[in-house]
């Protein structure tokens, strides 16, 4: 697909923003600043009746903004998402091009485990590089460790941020491995996780955080009480070996 060439005074402008784990508060200075200046908002939802939680987060910031929320499927067919997507880019790319600069809001960071990687990908096929602008966003485990003061990494140890994949036994080399790794897309893979850290001896160096800056926020180093609770949604789990401090 050939990326159209664009005057710069002709077009619109690109900016795809973090708006953090869910607290407003922990939104950056310059994406304030950007989301108040565009002239249309696009925010992603799971589906057409669920509300966009990054929108949520800026809700206060958005007034009198024009808001268009697009719902991607949830399905593994990578054919289906790539079209998904593209269908996505293509609809940004009207509105670049009629002059409007756009703002797309993600929670966390954009390029940290977020679906916006697929969207940019689409983006850079029909959109100008110097169009596209990333702004960063503070990351779900940045914002747990802080709320836990729980120290991520110290001097020369060394970390791994890592999703939770179907087979639980993957993680068992890699928590061997690393002095602190952070658990990504738990999801309903809770119970097999803390199983497995139970196994390891590692189940009291961990920490659990949910819903980060939402009204159902938990945040937890008793992991053993989660389990059967189905509390796998939107969280990270942090496991830090012990030091010898």
């Amino acid at each position: 697909m050939k990326t159209k060439v664009y005057m710069n005074n002709e077009t619109g402008e690109f900016y795809g923003i973090g708006v953090g784990p869910g607290d407003s508060e922990l939104i950056t200075v310059k994406a304030v600043r950007i989301i108040k200046s565009v002239d249309c908002i696009f925010a992603p939802r799971a589906d057409s009746k669920s509300s966009s939680l990054a929108l949520d987060i800026v809700k206060d910031i958005c007034v009198d903004k024009r808001v268009i929320e697009q719902v991607y499927p949830m399905v593994r067919d990578k054919t289906k998402l790539e079209a998904a997507w593209l269908a996505s880019a293509k609809e940004i790319e009207r509105e670049i091009a009629a002059g409007n600069s756009v703002a797309y809001l993600t929670i966390g960071d954009p390029l940290t485990f977020s679906t916006y990687c697929y969207l940019l990908q689409q983006l850079s096929k029909i959109i100008p590089s110097q169009k596209i602008h990333t702004i960063p966003g503070i990351t779900s485990y940045n914002a747990a460790a802080s709320l836990a003061n729980f120290s991520l990494i110290e001097q020369n140890e060394n970390l791994a941020i890592i999703p939770v994949s179907s087979d639980i036994e993957e993680l068992r080399p890699i928590l061997n491995s690393f002095d602190t790794v952070i658990l990504m897309k738990v999801a309903k893979k809770l119970d097999d996780v803390i199983e497995l850290l139970e196994d390891m001896g590692l189940i009291d160096n961990a920490l659990f955080a949910s819903y980060i800056g939402f009204k159902n926020e938990l945040i937890t180093r008793d992991l053993l009480s989660l389990k059967g609770e189905g509390k796998g949604y939107l969280s990270v789990i942090i496991v830090r070996k012990p030091t010898n401090k």
